[in-house]
Parts: C-alpha cells; structure tokens; sequence
C-alpha cells in the first residue's frame, strides 16, 4: 500500500485515495467533484440501456468507474485505467467486490495504446489533470458509433480566456475573458472535439454537459460524419460593450466599439433536451435532478448575459435575471434572451421605474 493513502467513501463505494488535488499526488482524489460523479451516476441508470462496456480512463483511484459498477445495471464490463496507481485501483476493485454488478478490470495506458484493447466500447470517461485534447484520438476511435465519451478539461485557465496562447495551440481557437466565459470553454471544448472526430469520419453530438468553476464536462455522441457549415463557427464580441453576434462585423452596432472575432467555437445545441427531461424524470438523486430541470429548461439562444454586467453598462439598478430573460445553469445571474441590447436597455428601465 502506498504512502498517505486514506480510506474514503462516496456513494456506495469504498476506497484508497490521496486527498492532495495536485499533478504529483500518488493517487489523485477530487471530494469536491462529487456532484459530478453523482451525476454520472445518474445517467446511467437513467439512460435503460444494458450490458454496456465502458473505460475510465486515467482513473487515478477509480472512484467513478467503481460507482458505474456498483451503483448501475448498465455495463458487463469497466475498464478502470492509470498507469500510476494500477497498484492502488486493484485494491480498491478488491475492496468493493461483492458489490460489483459489472467485471472491473484494471490496466495501464501503454497497454491501451499499444492497441491490446481490440474491442469497440460504449463509453469512455476521459478526466485528465488539464487539458483532454492529446487524449481525443485515441477515445474517439475507440467507441463505436452511437457509443458515448465524457471528456473533461480542468485546463480552465486556456479555455476561459486567461491563458490565450495556450487557447490556440492546444484547441485552435481564439478565447477571451468575456462574461459568458464558461459557456465560451464549453463550446471550444466540444468544437475541438468534432474537428478530431471528423479526421475518423465521425462527427459528436453533444447530451448534455456540466460546466464548475475548476472543470468544463460534456457528454458527447459518437455519431455518423454530420457535414453541416452551421455547427461551427465564429462569435464576434465587442471589446467596450456587452454586444456579440456570429455575423462577421468589425464594428459594434451598438456602441461603435471595435469587436474581437472569437472561435471557432461550437455554435450547436449544448444538450439534448428530451433527454436531459427524461434522465431527470427518473432520477432519485434530489441535487442532480434538480441541476438536470434547470437544464432542460435552459434556452439555445447561443451565449448569455448577467445581470451585473447590463446593469453597470447602462449605469441602472441590477434586477432578477428573470425580469430580463430565461435563467441559465451557467451563472446564477445569468439570463438569455433573443432581445437586442436596446430592448433589454428597455425592459431594465421599466424594471427600475417600478422598483
């Protein structure tokens, strides 16, 4: 056993972990990633399908595919992947193993990518330490097509904006620091995604995603190529103003402002409504059902605003995100609206002379 391992549960899974959330933790665990296990949890007994085969891939403890085993009927067989703590990820599969519903196994990277793996999956979780993009081939020829893969980047710092150089060299596009960050990230994320797909002739259709202030997740379909000029593309922001659109204009309308063209980023649906509306229908987990409501209540209307943001343009009193669109899960003072700037203007001036 290794060094200042500490035995933890969650959910119905017991196991050794390091509660240390750095590159050179002997066997990484995350507790504040809960929620998004628990959810991931929660699609899978909600989805109906059975016998899948499924890899979690740089595992680390292997905390999420063990909860996909015990927690779920919906895989024969998990895969539970990390070269650094197979050691580790073996007794933890040991230690839950007279509740295991599925055959777990445990394996390193270089088995996997000297092709000992054959068969096609159903679902590979991909949550590496930064970014996933090195990782995207190999995921996305490995699942078999109407298979799904959960990619995750905790490399916050190149898709929000702050880290721009690495932006482009690690997603090919452009990202800026604006207030719709995350939905920014997220629509990066999955635009770089369908560009690795398409080089296998493949495209992805986005399920549904989860998006905190540490980590951009999204669940992703493999599906047949999808030739469309519409699903990527560019969002032109201005620079003084909150104005943004996906026609190419150099110069705001609004405020004469000059604009920064951003992207490519993915200008699709982010999830898959009917979907997310029936996995919360069945879903006994009260905080991720709750999350999943909020969801498939959300607008496509692409980017959101907030309310802090309107209200120190327009130099008025903030108001509820209700009085000026629909609510968005990305921001609790956010809203989206297919309003113009100068119909939000007016709607925020009623709002401030009846209040």
């Amino acid at each position: 056993m290794r060094r200042n391992v500490e035995l933890f549960q969650e959910g119905a899974v017991r196991f050794f972990a390091q509660n240390k959330q750095t590159r050179s933790s002997e066997v990484f665990f995350n507790p504040t990633r809960k929620f998004d296990r628990d959810l991931n949890v929660s699609i899978f007994n909600c989805l109906g399908k059975k016998k899948l085969v499924g890899l979690d891939l740089l595992a680390a403890s292997g905390v999420r595919g063990l909860r996909l085993a015990v927690e779920t009927n919906a895989f024969r067989k998990i895969i539970i992947n990390d070269i650094k703590t197979t050691e580790i990820i073996k007794k933890n599969i040991k230690l839950n193993s007279r509740s295991l519903n599925s055959r777990v196994s445990a394996t390193d990277l270089n088995a996997l990518y000297l092709g000992r793996l054959e068969e096609k999956l159903d679902y590979i979780d991909i949550d590496p330490f930064g970014s996933p993009v090195r990782y995207l081939p190999f995921i996305i020829s490995k699942v078999r097509t109407g298979g799904i893969v959960s990619i995750t980047s905790t490399d916050t710092a190149a898709l929000f904006g702050k880290a721009r150089k690495a932006c482009l060299l690690r997603y090919s596009a452009v990202s800026f620091k604006t207030g719709y960050y995350n939905e920014l990230g997220l629509r990066i994320l999955i635009k770089r995604s369908e560009e690795i797909a398409n080089v296998y002739e493949r495209s992805v259709s986005p399920l549904l995603f989860d998006v905190r202030q540490h980590y951009v997740r999204a669940y992703l379909k493999v599906t047949s190529p999808v030739l469309s000029d519409s699903r990527i593309g560019f969002l032109y922001q201005c620079r003084r103003c909150p104005y943004r659109t996906i026609s190419e204009v150099a110069v705001c309308p609004h405020c004469g402002g000059s604009t920064i063209r951003l992207g490519p980023i993915w200008l699709g649906k982010l999830f898959d409504r009917a979907l997310v509306t029936a996995i919360a229908s069945g879903c006994s987990n009260g905080t991720v059902r709750e999350y999943l409501y909020a969801l498939s209540a959300e607008s496509y209307t692409l980017s959101y605003y907030t309310t802090p943001e309107i209200a120190s343009f327009f130099k008025l009193r903030e108001v509820g995100p209700l009085k000026l669109g629909l609510r968005t899960v990305f921001n609790p003072k956010g809203f989206r609206t297919d309003n113009s700037l100068e119909e939000i203007q007016i709607a925020l001036l009623k709002e401030n002379a009846n209040g």
